[in-house]
């Protein structure tokens, strides 16, 4: 009944937002494209610059939804079926010793104003991302490729800068989506005109996606399909959404009443919390999630974890970071952090089935080196390593710009001084808070760890990422906690030059690794990633679900092309999915 109040008193404050909202929304809608044939996403904050549409110089991939709808990409990796997708190229193969991929592009692929993708398009990018090194992931792709030729137009050539069997799997080095996104390849005859590509803006983009720009706001973008989408005549098929929308609607209230309102057909990862959630789902029942029980999400490939600075003197100690792990209580945390919306994690890499046979093979170290809640561990922890946990003051950097990352500090800190700790929490916004991270300035600090495979993100410890206290380390979740071990990192450049499909080679080096990783701990993992994403089944149906999980429900990914569009099965060729109007 309190909830029940508490929505209609909600729903009274913000009524009038709402019908401000309407009229915009309905003004989106054009004789070309009704309600009925929008298909419409809430993104979670306005765009600074919504004429820069560069994505190489600050542009937004989600918000904007370049990489969803403009731009497209050579594969697309699906986590829930496995299968690795051909979409602008057709296949690849490795040489002998992995130096070089050749990949084979799709015939009839052309970019949205008519021209030919080209294996030349491909080559231009690269001498582009070479020439201007200030250009995002420019670095990446310029350490993993030492050049790309073309020796005819549907074939690209990449001679590697190591023999890497993985590189296929390098998002960002590699036009292919694993994980979130990919290296996109641009368009040479629009960008080679322009002197300056970190200055040009790119206002009027030009992709081999399905859908072209029309307008372009603070408030969001929309899209119009292109009806001489390339793939109508090579694929046999169009997306369905005359039009699509990304718009920033304002806080969660907000956006929930328009998803309640069906106004909206979906709301990206984080603007949502579950209670909201069961609220408008018990009130509108076209509004679904990835399950109709908690935890109602998605576990997104980028679990959290407690970032630990090793190089702290008061956390060098791997006894010392066991034991603050064991004073963590991750039930705990998922219920008054995320409300159930999740499930406690043991390691920095998702719950997937397909990771099943290299958990199994870990459990005899998981069982000697647990990762969960146990007071009395802990305590005989601290007192092998010979330190008093009141002794032990913690510097905790918080994000005060993610709700998210507030919520966990909460309940961490609180659990922590009960333990026995000193936790002094930080509070920051992000722009003051990254260049401390790179730079190690903190103790403990909350992080997602990506991209989500046992190998990559093994990685992310490798010594070669490790820089002394006071340099910026390459990125947040690449050792910016200065975690160093010669012996693990052989062993992790070992899985790196393992065939991702060769298991039986894998798993003992797996085995091999976490034999280390485990017992030194330079990360404490919390929890799986929660990706709650509301669907409003009102106007289109065919959202991946779990009981029709045939794609992962991910808007803000790249792949959210193939889920407007759907996409050729790799074993029958038979078209796979795509949403549909509502009775179609």
């Amino acid at each position: 009944m309190k909830q029940r109040r508490f929505w209609v008193v909600t729903l009274l404050a913000v009524v009038m937002g709402i019908a401000a909202m309407a009229p915009a929304l309905a003004a989106q809608d054009s004789a070309d494209a009704t309600r009925e044939e929008t298909f419409r996403v809430a993104i979670g904050r306005q765009l600074s610059d919504p004429t820069n549409l560069n994505l190489y110089a600050g542009a937004s991939r989600s918000d904007t939804g370049l990489h969803q709808v403009v731009y497209e990409y050579l594969f697309y990796n699906n986590l829930q079926t496995g299968e690795f997708t051909p979409w602008l190229a057709e296949s690849y193969e490795y040489n002998d010793d992995y130096s070089q991929l050749t990949v084979h592009l799709r015939d009839g692929v052309t970019w949205s104003d008519g021209e030919a993708f080209t294996s030349e398009d491909i080559v231009f990018t690269y001498d582009l991302l070479r020439a201007n090194p200030a250009m995002e992931w420019a670095n990446e792709a310029n350490n993993a490729v030492a050049s790309v030729e073309a020796p005819d137009p549907l074939t690209a050539v990449y001679t590697l800068t190591a023999p890497s069997p993985r590189f296929h799997l390098n998002r960002e080095a590699f036009s292919a989506v694993q994980i979130w996104g990919g290296l996109t390849i641009l368009p040479k005859h629009i960008w080679e005109a322009e002197a300056d590509p970190l200055a040009f803006k790119n206002s009027n983009p030009v992709g081999t996606g399905p859908y072209v720009l029309d307008s372009a706001s603070q408030n969001g973008l929309v899209y119009v399909r292109n009806d001489n989408y390339w793939g109508a005549t090579v694929l046999g098929h169009t997306p369905a959404p005359k039009k699509v929308e990304f718009v920033y609607l304002g806080d969660e209230q907000t956006v929930a009443l328009a998803l309640a309102s069906n106004e909206l057909d979906i709301a990206t990862i984080g603007i949502l919390s579950a209670g909201t959630f069961q609220q408008i789902a018990g009130d509108n029942p076209a509004i679904t999630a990835w399950t109709n029980e908690l935890p109602y999400a998605w576990a997104d490939p980028c679990p959290r974890a407690l970032m630990v600075q090793n190089a702290n003197p008061q956390l060098e100690n791997p006894l010392v970071r066991h034991a603050i792990s064991s004073l963590i209580d991750r039930d705990a945390i998922v219920a008054l952090a995320y409300e159930g919306t999740t499930i406690p994690a043991q390691g920095v890499w998702p719950s997937y089935d397909a990771l099943t046979p290299y958990m199994d093979a870990v459990a005899d170290l998981y069982e000697a080196n647990p990762v969960n809640y146990d007071p009395d561990r802990a305590a005989a922890l601290f007192e092998e390593a010979g330190v008093d946990p009141g002794d032990i003051t913690l510097r905790y950097t918080v994000n005060t710009d993610s709700v998210e990352d507030v919520k966990v500090s909460q309940v961490v800190a609180d659990q922590l001084i009960a333990g026995g700790l000193n936790v002094e929490v930080q509070q920051m916004g992000s722009a003051a808070r990254e260049p401390m991270l790179l730079a190690g300035d903190y103790d403990l600090s909350f992080q997602a760890f990506c991209p989500g495979y046992l190998t990559e993100n093994l990685e992310l410890f490798h010594s070669k990422f490790y820089v002394p206290l006071g340099e910026n380390a390459p990125w947040y979740e690449r050792n910016s906690f200065r975690y160093n071990n010669e012996e693990f990192s052989a062993i992790v450049d070992q899985m790196l030059a393992t065939p991702p499909d060769d298991q039986e080679a894998l798993i003992p080096l797996f085995h091999d690794a976490m034999s280390i990783w485990l017992p030194d701990l330079p990360v404490i993992p919390l929890v799986q990633a929660p990706a709650l994403v509301p669907f409003n089944g009102t106007y289109w149906q065919g959202w991946p679900t779990a009981s029709d999980a045939w794609n992962m429900p991910v808007s803000w990914w790249a792949n959210f092309n193939l889920i407007l569009n759907g996409y050729p099965s790799t074993e029958s060729g038979e078209w796979v999915g795509g949403v549909t109007p509502v009775g179609s």
